[in-house]
């Protein structure tokens, strides 16, 4: 294993277990919600000081919707990217993720607009969808008040939010658009089964435990929604006439094989999916990169795509 990864795991192992706390999935949301927010902050390390960050918010389906917006130093517009955190539809916020989405803005010339839609289980599927597409339509409809290009848009997200921004981009082109340039899918999870073989293999012991991902599907689909709902389960859907992705994994991600497999179903959609896997990486892996080398030339990698996509 790469020895920045295992001594990680090492690390939150010992932390764990001097902590003393029950799992995740054996607390109430709002309980696991916040000290989410406190463990994520610890990969958040300095901001980069070029870019500058705004709270605001904008118009949804059942209120205002809370945002970050993320400029880059220089003269605009800029490229936008609607970014789409993390946490399993229960926990996370734009707070957890500012790091990632600091340096994405950095490193890409980018707006980043980061939503924090409503969250599991007090509002089930299909609550968050409904919140991205408002924020989505309204980043492109009103991108002059973020300083940002309306005509050059990508929406990206990481392993919940990679789930949501593969379903916003179906609900999108089934409902009028706008059509985003690019979709950039970080270790996503596009079915609700978990019967993979990397589910098996790195379902434990690797940051995103098999056990959690039940625990989120759960919360997510208590109101009722269909787990083989395409919107729910993008791998379910006809992929046809999407915008091209990137797909950004790691091999140690119990998560690997829902990235192979919806790279595979959009090229035999006719679509255009360049899947990237980092070996010994973990969920969550591009949130490390003061910890991890990995992390850091996946961000490259990612912040290259933008620029090329939206140029």
């Amino acid at each position: 294993m790469d020895p920045q990864v295992e001594g990680l795991l090492t690390m939150m192992k010992a932390q764990a277990e001097a902590a003393g706390a029950p799992p995740m999935w054996e607390l109430p949301a709002d309980v696991a919600r916040a000290g989410a927010e406190l463990s994520f902050d610890a990969f958040n390390g300095t901001m980069p000081a070029s870019v500058t960050v705004t709270d605001r918010t904008v118009p949804g389906p059942a209120g205002d919707i809370p945002v970050k917006v993320f400029r880059p130093q220089g003269t605009g517009p800029f490229p936008l990217l609607v970014y789409i955190h993390g946490g399993g539809w229960v926990i996370g916020s734009p707070n957890t993720h500012r790091q990632l989405c600091a340096e994405l803005a950095e490193g890409a010339g980018v707006v980043v607009l980061s939503v924090h839609y409503r969250l599991a289980p007090e509002h089930p599927a299909p609550a968050a969808l409904e919140d991205c597409v408002a924020a989505i339509r309204w980043a492109v409809a009103n991108a002059a008040a973020i300083d940002a290009r309306p005509d050059r848009f990508a929406i990206g997200g990481d392993s919940a939010g990679g789930n949501l921004t593969a379903a916003s981009a179906l609900w999108l082109r089934d409902n009028g658009g706008p059509t985003p340039s690019f979709l950039l899918l970080l270790y996503g999870a596009y079915a609700m089964d978990f019967d993979t073989p990397s589910y098996h293999a790195n379902g434990k012991g690797y940051i995103l435990e098999q056990d959690a991902m039940v625990w989120f599907r759960d919360h997510y689909l208590s109101g009722g929604a269909d787990a083989n709902d395409p919107y729910v389960s993008p791998l379910k859907a006809n992929l046809a006439n999407l915008p091209p992705a990137l797909l950004v994994v790691g091999t140690l991600d119990p998560l690997l094989d829902d990235s192979r497999l919806f790279a595979e179903a959009l090229r035999k959609a006719g679509g255009t999916a360049a899947l990237s896997e980092y070996q010994d990486m973990p969920h969550v892996f591009l949130q490390l990169t003061a910890m991890l080398d990995g992390a850091k030339k996946g961000l490259s990698e990612c912040t290259t795509a933008l620029r090329t996509a939206l140029a």
